[in-house]
């Protein structure tokens, strides 16, 4: 802290609060400063009459002093002149999210201090009024649905590619996607085309020819990019959205870079984006006390990226590929690779997204995952039915990828031992086909502000559905709000409901019963 503390300009004068702002007539900073943290350390001695309460840690409980130390609460402060005020930036804050601004390639660049849900909230309330129409794939965060639901909008759902031996959704057809645009005549009403891309386990679309699609017809193109913001710092990563075109891209900083939790941005560019607007919205979602501590690690994280982007980003990939190939030679074990793209849904791949699938040992993923965090002490990602998630991170060690590996080993023998049953053979026996789409007849927000009653799954026929049903796998919604409940949906879930499979969404996590929209 104390060499850094050097390098920054007017760090020995512990009120020169306002040197280096950037205006018209300033040349453009390095990309080497961070403005923010300079002015943290500059602020660090201030006598503090103001919030917050701990002052400086000073006033913190000694148990969570001990837990995160005197210099995490020196740097927890609020919006005061010196440190700049994210809602109408001037100083630092501006100095920072232009630095980053100029490193991703954007127009205007926001700093996000309510995760990268709060980002896609901001970006479709800016892209969309109450009434319109947005496309979206069906595997959705469920930020978006709610981000929908705020802004009175109407869903046009296209579903994704689907990959049945690995048991989760690729990203959507390009073709069929272009396709769809050219001839649906509901397609032309929308204003507003979203992606998510890439997706949770590292398959990544070609966005270009989908962006010159979307944008000859008049509309903007929106991207979850949640887990790709390192795509800009490596050649052997998957393009970024805003080199591809998009308009908006809300990234997690957190997830992949070197950001603290919640830390996120959203990117927007182009002539497309109503800049007004989309600052009004961010200062409607977005809180008035924004955390310090994650403005300096996005700050930190952008800065971390320009100096040592392509190397850290290189070590990751590189550890990551040493992880697929060993998994590759335990037998009952698969992870795939770059054999996995070219099929519709797939253009690239992020390699630092190592999926191990385990279905060939006979368990499910969930049992691999317990095992290797009850038995070993090791916690992935995340586990499906099939599979278990590894996002490897510069900030891996070779020392962490071999105990993976050896927990991988045990994994087998423990299996081949019998001490883990086999639970996959019989989830697996009866997984129905998915039903169609179906109808929606209310908008989401009409259906969740509507009042509504519980009924039995088999006499839910016709109603209205007032809340999400998700099943795992595949992991796609099977019943959005807004949405009439068929008679093959009804049967879809009632074989799930037997499967012991994961169920996200509906109050009755049985499935008995499911919340509906109560007649008028």
């Amino acid at each position: 802290m104390d060499a850094f503390r050097e390098f920054i300009p007017g760090a020995a004068n512990r009120h020169n609060y306002g040197q280096d702002r950037r205006g018209p007539q300033n040349p453009r900073l390095s990309q080497e400063r961070a403005p923010i943290i300079e002015c943290l350390l500059r602020y660090r001695d201030t006598v503090r009459l103001h919030m917050p309460g701990h002052r400086g840690g000073k006033g913190a409980d000694p148990l969570l002093l001990s837990l995160l130390g005197q210099e995490t609460f020196l740097s927890d402060v609020t919006g005061v002149p010196a440190m700049d005020e994210l809602h109408e930036p001037q100083g630092c804050i501006r100095q920072a999210q232009e630095l980053a601004a100029d490193l991703f390639g954007a127009g205007h660049t926001f700093f996000m201090v309510n995760g990268t849900s709060g980002a896609i909230h901001t970006m479709v309330l800016s892209a969309l009024d109450d009434g319109d129409y947005i496309i979206i794939p069906r595997n959705i965060h469920k930020s978006i649905l709610s981000a929908i639901i705020m802004a009175g909008a109407n869903p046009l759902f296209v579903r994704p590619v689907y990959d049945e031996y690995l048991g989760f959704a690729l990203g959507v057809d390009a073709q069929g996607l272009i396709r769809y645009l050219q001839t649906n005549p509901d397609a032309r009403q929308a204003k507003a085309v979203l992606l998510v891309n890439p997706t949770y386990y590292g398959t990544s679309q070609n966005l270009r020819p989908i962006c010159e699609a979307v944008h000859g017809q008049g509309k903007l193109l929106l991207v979850d990019e949640a887990h790709g913001p390192h795509f800009h710092f490596h050649r052997n990563l998957p393009e970024p959205a805003l080199r591809a075109g998009a308009d908006a891209v809300a990234q997690g900083a957190h997830k992949m870079l070197g950001a603290l939790t919640q830390a996120s941005m959203l990117h927007v560019q182009g002539p497309r984006i109503d800049l007004a607007r989309t600052k009004a919205w961010f200062q409607h979602l977005t809180s008035t006390s924004a955390s310090y501590l994650l403005l300096a690690s996005l700050d930190a994280a952008r800065r971390q990226m320009a100096l040592s982007g392509p190397e850290l980003i290189g070590r990751a990939i590189e550890l990551a590929g040493m992880l697929r190939e060993e998994v590759n030679h335990i037998p009952g074990l698969y992870c795939f690779g770059s054999e996995i793209t070219g099929q519709p849904g797939v253009d690239a791949l992020d390699p630092t997204k190592v999926t191990v699938t385990v279905r060939e040992l006979g368990i499910t993923g969930y049992q691999a995952e317990t095992f290797l965090r009850d038995k070993l002490g090791i916690q992935v990602e995340m586990s499906d039915l099939y599979n278990i998630l590894v996002i490897v991170s510069f900030g891996n060690t070779e020392a962490d990828i071999r105990a993976l590996l050896e927990g991988l080993r045990s994994l087998r023998r423990a299996v081949e031992a019998g001490e883990l049953p086999r639970d996959l053979q019989a989830a697996q026996q009866s997984i129905p086909d998915l039903p169609p789409i179906p109808e929606m007849a209310l908008s989401p927000r009409q259906a969740v502000q509507s009042k509504w009653e519980r009924v039995p799954l088999e006499q839910s026929k016709g109603r209205i559905s007032a809340e999400v049903v998700t099943c795992y796998p595949p992991g796609i919604p099977i019943l959005y709000p807004g949405e009439v409940i068929s008679q093959e949906t009804i049967d879809y879930l009632r074989i799930i409901s037997r499967l012991a499979f994961g169920i996200s969404g509906p109050e009755d996590k049985t499935l008995t019963t499911l919340r509906v929209v109560r007649d008028v």
